[in-house]
């Protein structure tokens, strides 16, 4: 089974383009930490769409069980990525889908497979799923405050013949 643990900053994203039911193309279950739901509630104010995407069966949500080690994460990463990265242990999941590099870099480092926002968008647009990826950054840009570099972009864009 394919499982992943996503951050606020991705689920964002992707429910705000109205992508992120295409998930299921590359996730059997996504687990939403606590902290990310109370993020996504309070920075986009989405609790209704978090909720339909709860009820479509894909995400999941769920809380970390041992809070001391988000609390010893907390030193590096902000809430939502810790009790991610926690989360993804205890339900032994193979993916963190995040964009924040250090939390990126510390999910490789615990054998997670880091998985960004601009991998997936990429994949879609190249599946024909989604418009170009190029269109995809400008509206993030423009709506959330996206940031990204171009080198970032031209990763992405590379990385998405590989499956996810």
């Amino acid at each position: 089974m394919r499982i992943a643990v996503i951050d606020s900053s991705t689920l964002i994203s992707l429910t705000h383009l109205g992508l992120a039911k295409h998930m299921s193309l590359y996730f059997d279950l996504v687990y939403v930490p606590r902290a990310v739901q109370r993020e996504v509630n309070r920075k986009a104010r989405f609790r209704y769409r978090l909720n339909r995407l709860y009820r479509d069966g894909l995400f999941m949500p769920c809380a970390a069980a041992d809070q001391t080690s988000v609390w010893l994460l907390r030193a590096e990463l902000d809430e939502g990525e810790a009790e991610a990265l926690i989360r993804a242990k205890e339900k032994t999941a193979r993916f963190f889908i995040a964009d924040e590099k250090r939390a990126r870099e510390i999910s490789e480092g615990t054998g997670l497979k880091p998985v960004g926002t601009l991998r997936i968008l990429a994949r879609l647009s190249s599946e024909d799923l989604a418009p170009e990826l190029g269109f995809l950054v400008r509206k993030l840009q423009r709506d959330l405050g996206f940031r990204v570099s171009e080198g970032v972009i031209r990763q992405a864009i590379a990385m998405a013949v590989e499956p996810i």
